[in-house]
């Protein structure tokens, strides 16, 4: 027994850093799993995945406009699962965060730095870190691609300034990681699609390796040639694992019959998503470099600068800034002012702080690379500014907590300080317990009540503005009076009226005896 104490003993000390990361995170999380039916984006991934155990098709029975993987990862009990999942997401992640940072630095103390600014900004409220949302996701399958990919002799021969050997080295092995790697890039866009340019900047590596070695005085044309051959091969067996989930998801869909709707709400709705959002800016030219030519000139321009003065940047900083660099263009593809977007940001930016700091201690040698670094951790604060960005608050989340679990605030006014439709929604559902029904429709916007109940929308959108955006209307009307739900529910800030939804309610439908402050409850009347 004493020596399997001492064992156990050692084996803590020696991992005794992330032991203190999984500490942070399980002390941070606490109050994540106290929390009620509160956040939109969350509930909609609960209320489909609700949905899909219900026997729906996504994207034809039942549609948001994510890639598939989130949905399916949301078929769980209720939310309480779904943070628990979460929590577990974010320690693996976390994890292989820590072991990849030390084979970048090669510094157990800056490794472990870097991944506790990681643990941060992925777990406190700023960004929604405490949320499950898609980017946490995208954030576990990265990493993941990236462990495997730190196992390649593309990797270990760049990291250690070997550029040409880097891309030379071939092997059935090398191939298979390569291919391995791919296939969880290709999972974390079935997650979320800005995860697109995390497969570019997995990409790099090669790239890098391929342009060092070019600038190089001594290469001949010949040598250049078979130089890019050699990248477009590591990047193709990247790609085609890559495609592998991808194909496989088209291949899915189509043999349930919704191959059509995958490609129209699953796939093609995020370029019409992300150019619907017009932002105000302060002038036109900063409004221009917000556009996609824009943006796309901006990330190209920096590209070329880690891959041209190569002589000027260690090829740690090249991976960290193109990595950032990528991430930050995938997190204003909509410019909209959501925190929780800026979270693909974070594994590049806990990268990049740490060496920064460090680069900042040897200024005379790396001079260039703190210019490049300054500019790069300045973008995201200015982007924030421009975009009105505005971080949750953290310290009135755990203050609030804390009053709740001290006895100084009560379980129902903990739960209303999250979303004013909170009260009334538990009210609701038990409500629709008791009739006993697992298919309602609400109009206006509150998914909420749909993951709080365990019911799923007789629509094929969770929201409203879903409804009018795709002008779904008479197609929503039809469905309701097909399935002749018992309750329907009418949220009153909804400022657009469904006229033919109420002249429906008014014929058939009867409003419930209690009256709520946020909604309205109809209940279906009984026919002989």
């Amino acid at each position: 027994m004493k020596k399997l104490f001492l064992k156990f003993d050692r084996k803590c000390e020696t991992n005794l850093e992330t032991l203190i990361l999984w500490l942070t995170i399980i002390i941070l999380r606490i109050p994540n799993f106290f929390e009620p039916y509160w956040y939109g984006d969350e509930a909609i991934y609960l209320s489909l995945g609700v949905g899909l155990k219900q026997g729906l098709r996504l994207y034809t029975d039942i549609i948001d406009h994510k890639t598939p993987l989130i949905y399916y990862l949301a078929m769980v009990p209720n939310q309480f699962y779904f943070r628990l999942l979460n929590f577990t997401w974010m320690m693996v992640t976390t994890t292989l965060f820590f072991f990849f940072a030390k084979k970048l630095f090669k510094n157990s103390r800056q490794a472990f730095f870097s991944s506790f600014i990681f643990v941060l900004l992925t777990t406190l409220p700023w960004f929604e870190g405490h949320i499950p949302n898609g980017e946490l996701f995208v954030m576990g399958f990265v990493m993941v691609a990236l462990t495997f990919l730190a196992k390649t002799s593309l990797f270990k021969n760049f990291i250690n300034n070997k550029p040409k050997l880097a891309l030379e080295t071939n092997s059935k092995k090398e191939t298979g990681l390569l291919v391995l790697s791919g296939i969880f890039l290709g999972l974390g866009i079935l997650t979320k699609v800005p995860g697109l340019l995390d497969f570019g900047a997995a990409a790099l590596f090669g790239w890098f390796a391929f342009t060092s070695s070019i600038t190089l005085k001594s290469q001949k044309l010949k040598e250049k040639i078979a130089l890019l051959g050699k990248f477009i091969s590591k990047s193709m067996f990247l790609f085609i694992g890559t495609l592998i989930p991808i194909i496989g998801s088209i291949i899915y869909f189509v043999s349930i019959g919704s191959g059509r709707d995958y490609l129209d709400y699953g796939l093609l709705y995020n370029f019409r998503y992300s150019g619907s959002w017009n932002p105000d800016f302060p002038s036109a030219f900063i409004g221009m470099l917000f556009t996609l030519p824009g943006k796309i000139i901006i990330l190209f321009a920096i590209i070329a600068i880690l891959s041209f003065a190569r002589k000027k940047f260690t090829p740690v900083f090249q991976f960290i800034a193109g990595w950032f660099a990528l991430t930050l263009f995938a997190a204003l593809l909509s410019n909209r002012p959501y925190p929780h977007y800026l979270l693909q940001v974070v594994p590049a930016l806990a990268l990049l702080i740490p060496y920064f700091l460090k680069s900042i201690l040897k200024w005379k040698k790396q001079f260039r690379e703190i210019i490049l670094g300054a500019l790069l951790l300045i973008l995201p604060v200015y982007i924030m500014i421009i975009l009105n960005v505005r971080p949750y608050g953290t310290s009135e989340y755990y203050s609030q907590f804390y009053k709740f679990v001290s006895g100084e605030i009560s379980q129902d006014e903990y739960d209303q300080s999250f979303n004013g439709l909170v009260k009334d929604n538990y009210e609701v559902a038990k409500i629709i317990s008791e009739i006993g029904s697992d298919r309602m429709f609400i109009w206006g916007t509150n998914p909420m009540l749909y993951a709080l109940s365990q019911t799923s929308p007789t629509s094929r959108f969770t929201v409203s503005f879903h409804i009018k955006d795709f002008k779904d209307h008479q197609n929503t009307l039809r469905q309701i009076k097909l399935e002749e739900p018992k309750i329907i529910i009418v949220m009153k800030n909804e400022d657009d009226k469904f006229l033919d939804l109420q002249q429906y309610l008014d014929t058939d439908y009867y409003p419930n005896n209690t009256q709520f402050e946020t909604m309205t409850v109809y209940l279906r009347q009984k026919t002989n």
